[in-house]
């Protein structure tokens, strides 16, 4: 079906569910001279479970973190019909989903920009073979972080160890790129969106898909605020927190908050689905600075983007050993399979009320506070003694915001099997007493 226009090319979605500084979007729309359509596979198994050992699995991710995901593909549906084309939705395996539908549209370049880690890149052998057997090749494009992979002054191999020495390097010789405009005026036939439209309503429209979709719906009368998976609901944060509010302006005097809106960004929920762009939100950071202000409060959420570079950087960098127990750098790895702790952990009974607010939170809602996570973390890789790889696995099944190389990244700095091997062990009740000193966080969700 190469319509009445030629064979198109395809862009192949997957964290980065956005059309507007999309190196792919850009790349196809020009390789095809306007000709071009997104895809979007949905698994089979989008439910499936983790074998842990010891008889306990979880799921790969909840209801809630499955609906979120469906609510950034229908914002994105609306913004390839915005642009003139259509968003392929088909459920299957990317190895025969792909493949199929280039041959269905004549195309012979899919073009696409996940973040690399070792999953993703199985993956991407995966379908550049099966593109290959049928003369179409699979072009990948390496722009997923605030500074572009190509822009550092080091090889990924020789990633700094220590954080602290890469922003150095990075603040020292390079520079944020503007964002890229999203293609105009693209063309395909009349026959191409129809069947696109179709395919994606029907594979949209299954039972369990209904199911996630309601429970992203269901809010908790406790929850400080409530969010969209979809790129508009993104950008009106962005407008809302950076410069309604003037919430940039302080960030740094509140970003170990717990309780409200507006104390953190948020921007995490959007920029893990890639609905926003990272560069998006520094380009904004940098005109707030131009027209407002320029203070620690702005550069500390430039220096948060910097650290999602790093752990994106590290997660290909270390490929499979970001997921081993022994971690990047094959230390001893501590913790046990204890089942018993892990379930008082993540059902929050622990005992410990801070651990077990957040805890809570996060089953209600999705959402925990970055203090929040660091003090679960440490209780339960520290204290507790369990695998560490158990709860960077269950933070994976129920965050929104899941991000795979801040994920795994985090939770082997805080193992202390990570880039920095000194104690991380937390004493959970100093660190309540101190960022909740009147206890109003551990009053509302213990």
């Amino acid at each position: 079906m190469t319509g009445a226009y030629g064979p198109i090319a395809i862009v192949w979605h997957r964290t980065d569910l956005r059309v507007r500084d999309h190196a792919a979007v850009a790349a196809a729309a020009q390789s095809a001279r306007g000709r071009v359509a997104g895809v979007i596979c949905v698994p089979e198994d989008v439910f499936g479970t983790v074998d842990l050992g010891r008889g306990l699995s979880i799921a790969r991710a909840s209801h809630r973190r499955v609906g979120h995901w469906l609510q950034a593909i229908d914002g994105l549906r609306h913004d390839w019909r915005t642009i003139g084309s259509a968003l392929c939705v088909h459920r299957g395996a990317p190895e025969e989903v792909i493949p199929s539908l280039a041959a269905e549209l004549g195309a012979t370049e899919v073009h696409t920009a996940p973040c690399p880690a070792h999953d993703e890149l199985a993956q991407n052998r995966l379908v550049a073979r099966a593109l290959k057997d049928q003369g179409a090749r699979l072009v990948m494009h390496d722009e997923t972080t605030m500074i572009a992979a190509t822009d550092l002054p080091f090889e990924i191999e020789e990633l700094p160890e220590v954080f602290s020495n890469y922003r150095r390097l990075v603040e020292r010789s390079c520079r944020t790129r503007e964002p890229i405009a999203e293609p105009s005026g693209l063309h395909v036939s009349d026959d191409v969106r129809a069947s696109a439209e179709a395919t994606a309503t029907a594979t949209l429209a299954s039972q369990d898909l209904d199911q996630a979709r309601a429970a992203a719906l269901q809010t908790d009368p406790r929850a400080g605020w409530t969010v969209r998976g979809d790129r508009a609901a993104g950008l009106e944060r962005l407008r809302q927190w950076i410069w309604r509010d003037d919430c940039l302006s302080r960030y740094k005097e509140t970003r170990d908050g717990l309780l409200g809106a507006d104390f953190s960004s948020r921007l995490s929920t959007w920029l893990a689905l890639g609905t926003l762009s990272p560069r998006e939100v520094a380009a904004e950071v940098r005109r707030y600075e131009h027209e407002r202000v320029a203070n620690d409060s702005t550069y500390w959420l430039w220096f948060e983007l910097l650290w999602r570079d790093y752990f994106h950087l590290w997660v290909r960098r270390w490929r499979s050993r970001a997921f081993k127990a022994s971690g990047m750098m094959g230390r001893t790895p501590c913790g046990a399979p204890d089942v018993q702790a892990f379930d008082r952990w993540r059902t929050g009974t622990t005992g410990e009320p801070f651990v077990d607010a957040c805890m809570h939170e996060l089953a209600a809602t999705g959402w925990m506070s970055n203090r929040g996570r660091q003090n679960a973390a440490s209780w339960l890789a520290k204290t507790a003694g369990v695998d560490w790889r158990w709860g960077a696995w269950w933070f994976e099944s129920q965050l929104l915001d899941y991000d795979v190389g801040p994920n795994w990244g985090n939770w082997q700095y805080v193992a202390g099997v990570g880039n920095d091997p000194r104690n991380r062990t937390f004493n959970v009740r100093a660190q309540a007493e101190r960022y909740d000193a009147d206890g109003a966080y551990r009053r509302v969700w213990a």
